[in-house]
Parts: C-alpha cells; sequence; structure tokens
C-alpha cells in the first residue's frame, strides 16, 4: 500500500510543475504583449505629433506662396496695417515693424494637437537689385496641447527653408 500513496503524490508534483511551466510562459507572453502595446500607442501618438508639425509648416509656408505680389514677405511688412495670418481657425497677427524671429505661434488643431511655430526670414536687402530671402519655418508638434504637462507628451518636429528670387 505504501507505493501506491507515492505514486499519487508524484502525481500532483508532476501536475502542479505542469502548471507553474505554462502560467510562467503565459505571464512572459502577457509582459511581452503589454510592451508592445504600448510601443504601438507610442508610434500612434508620434504620428499625431509629426502632422501637428507638418501642419505647421504647411500653413506658414502657404501665406508664402499665397502672396507672390508682396516685395518681401507675408512675414514682413513696413506699415501700420499688420497683416494677419489665418490658419486652422487660429488667426496671428504679425508684430508691427518687426524683422523677426516671428514666433512661436501655437497653432492648436482640432484633433487636440497643436504645433509651435516660428518663422526667421535672412538674406532680406532694401536694394532694386537682385537678391535672396529664405524663408525658414521651425515647428515643433505635438500629440497634445501646447501647454499640456501630460507624461505623454510626444514632440516631433521639422525644419524647412525656402529661398525666393527677388528682382527679378
Amino acid at each position: 500500500m505504501k507505493n501506491h500513496k507515492l505514486k499519487h503524490g508524484f502525481t500532483l508534483l508532476l501536475s502542479i510543475l505542469v502548471v507553474s511551466v505554462v502560467l510562467s510562459v503565459g505571464l512572459g507572453i502577457f509582459d511581452i504583449m503589454t510592451k508592445e502595446l504600448k510601443l504601438s500607442g507610442l508610434g500612434r501618438e508620434s504620428q499625431i505629433a509629426f502632422y501637428a508639425a507638418d501642419a505647421g509648416v504647411e500653413c506658414f509656408f502657404y501665406w508664402e506662396i499665397k502672396h507672390p505680389d508682396l516685395a518681401d514677405s507675408a512675414f514682413a511688412y513696413y506699415d501700420s496695417n499688420p497683416p494677419t495670418i489665418s490658419c486652422a481657425g487660429n488667426n496671428f497677427i504679425i508684430p508691427a515693424g518687426s524683422n523677426g524671429p516671428y514666433g512661436p505661434y501655437n497653432l492648436n488643431l482640432s484633433n487636440s494637437s497643436c504645433a509651435k511655430i516660428k518663422v526667421t526670414k535672412s538674406g532680406l536687402t532694401t536694394t532694386v537689385e537682385k537678391s535672396g530671402l529664405t524663408t525658414t519655418v521651425e515647428s515643433r508638434g505635438y500629440n497634445t496641447a501646447c501647454n499640456s504637462t501630460s507624461p505623454f507628451k510626444v514632440e516631433r518636429a521639422i525644419r524647412l527653408e525656402s529661398t525666393k528670387i527677388l528682382g527679378i
């Protein structure tokens, strides 16, 4: 009879061992899955921030292209009538007599993301001869509001330069 009782104990020990191995493997897979889900969420938030930065660059370059008749730029003027730039429902007034850099301007987008845009000009001359005007737009996009202190705030940045030949 003693042999018979030992066989039952061995079966119980073997089943506990198998269950613990299966549980360990399951918990390991669960840990990997949760990390992958966090990583994919971060990738999505990064993409939202990139789209916000791209929207900021496109908006401000649009104003440069929309006003080709201006001698210098949509951001440079020399009278008391400051231009207003409108992007995605946001209005920006360029400060009077300013030679730049302009901004940073906060561009709030409809999906609760935002971009901080800074525009600089260089190469501007007031002579009649041909000269180039370089516009640099730096846009920092965020997946949250610009003034948010969220620990999940992701920033992506884009910097573009465009040169306009004046006097042609």
